[in-house]
């Protein structure tokens, strides 16, 4: 393929009928003439792909005839290697006899294989492409007429060509009427500046359907001194279609984003740098938008959580689609604590791979538990102290009523021991009573102090 458009040249006359360019043959085809049998007579025509054979000989007998005085074609050859390539043959007369047929013709032989393939590949593009030229040009008193419209106009969008052309208000024709100011508009500026026109704009087909349009030129300054400028107009009603539809979703994400009630920010990977971060964040953490966008994640972090940080940012860079969610201690700008459950997941940000957090406060909730565990251990104490300290004077007293059952044999003596231990016995117990009421107010008082807080926190 080292030889690929390079051109070799043949001689051909009625003395010498049969030509070839055996340097050709052997670099581009790949045989060796006249060794290989491949060109045998018998062999020749199954060298060429189905078909093309008696195309060559037709056009080269036209040629020999003088029907034309030039020869061109193009046709496919099976080379060594058994793929098939295509050739291009182009020749002219430069001999004649007195019937002015050639007698004697000069040209030249090329592989043009990957041209074809270019040429094959653009046309397929160019087929599922709504394209349209469209010649605009302007008099001197700047009046703007169409002056050519590719037939693709009638094939694609059903306008009327002959009549466009004919049609001084074609522009009623060519766009919706409320995008033809913006036409003119851009026309006019082009015209005026010869600058590049772009402009996109509407279209009403005769099924009333909307087709949105793009046109493109650059404006021309022709011999004659008039202007005019060749646009080409494309069909991109699906793009526009889409990016409605990316729009509509995107709005959709960004409403949910800023409304979300749970503070929520997108942060870059690799930087950690803060991208976005909704209303609920900003109210939590006390830090505007703008504050916001020139800090890290490090900047809401206890000095005391930055290896944390660290080593869960290092987890989630090896394992990028990595959802995970966690406890962990923030600060706001006041320097007040705020534990926090985190849900972290994959976000694709201005083309960028980033991280959106959402960060659910749970202090409060935090705090509710710490009381109902302090609350617990008080009753866990009362208890205790029910079923310990304050049954011994109880049980002890209980005794001493009883021994006054039988006081007729108790003497005096050791009756007064008796009514003293009573008294001791129920100042005990008085003591641990009003311990136990203590415990029990203390344990209401930080329930109320407790529910205020929440209160005041929201």
């Amino acid at each position: 393929m080292g030889f690929v458009d390079k051109h070799y040249g043949w001689r051909w006359s009625e003395e010498d009928p049969i030509f070839k360019n055996n340097n050709f043959i052997h670099k581009v085809l790949g045989y060796d003439e006249p060794k290989d049998q491949s060109f045998a007579t018998e062999k020749f025509k199954e060298l060429f792909y189905p078909g093309d054979f008696d195309l060559l000989q037709k056009s080269w007998q036209e040629f020999k005839k003088g029907s034309h005085h030039s020869f061109e074609i193009s046709y496919r050859f099976r080379h060594k290697d058994g793929s098939w390539r295509w050739i291009k043959e182009s020749g002219l007369a430069n001999k004649f006899n007195s019937s002015n047929n050639p007698i004697v013709g000069i040209g030249t032989i090329q592989e043009v294989t990957d041209k074809k393939k270019k040429t094959t590949q653009l046309k397929s593009i160019l087929k599922n492409v709504s394209i349209i030229i469209l010649r605009l040009r302007q008099d001197s008193n700047n009046n703007i007429k169409v002056e050519y419209i590719s037939k693709e106009a009638l094939q694609h969008w059903n306008i009327p060509c002959e009549t466009l052309l004919q049609d001084e208000n074609y522009m009623r024709n060519l766009a919706h009427k409320d995008d033809l100011g913006k036409i003119r508009s851009s026309l006019g500026h082009s015209f005026a500046k010869m600058k590049f026109f772009e402009c996109q704009w509407r279209v009403v087909s005769q099924e009333d359907k909307i087709i949105w349009c793009q046109g493109v030129g650059t404006p021309i300054l022709d011999k004659d001194g008039s202007r005019f400028i060749d646009v080409v107009i494309t069909d991109i009603t699906k793009e526009k279609i889409y990016t409605e539809q990316l729009k509509e979703s995107e709005n959709k994400y960004y409403n949910l984003f800023q409304h979300s009630p749970q503070p929520s920010w997108v942060y870059d990977l690799e930087s950690l740098a803060f991208l976005n971060v909704n209303t609920a964040a900003v109210e939590r953490y006390g830090y505007s938008k703008k504050e916001f966008l020139s800090m890290t994640l490090a900047d809401i972090r206890p000095k005391s959580e930055l290896r944390v940080l660290e080593k869960q940012v290092n987890i989630t860079r090896k394992d990028y689609q990595n959802l995970f969610h966690g406890y962990f201690k923030h600060c706001n700008k006041k320097g007040d604590i705020i534990l926090v459950h985190l849900y972290s997941s994959p976000i694709i940000y201005n083309g960028k791979k980033c991280r959106q957090v959402i960060a659910v406060d749970i202090s409060e909730k935090m705090k509710y538990l710490e009381f109902i565990e302090n609350q617990n251990k008080s009753l866990k104490k009362i208890g205790w102290m029910q079923s310990h300290e304050l049954r011994a004077p109880l049980v002890r007293l209980m005794g001493l009523i009883n021994l006054l059952n039988d006081h007729e044999s108790i003497c005096k003596e050791e009756m007064k021991y008796i009514n003293t231990e009573i008294i001791n016995s129920a100042n005990e117990m008085d003591i641990m009573t009003k311990n136990i009421a203590k415990i029990i107010n203390d344990t209401q008082l930080k329930e109320k102090e407790n529910d205020l807080q929440i209160i005041a926190n929201r």
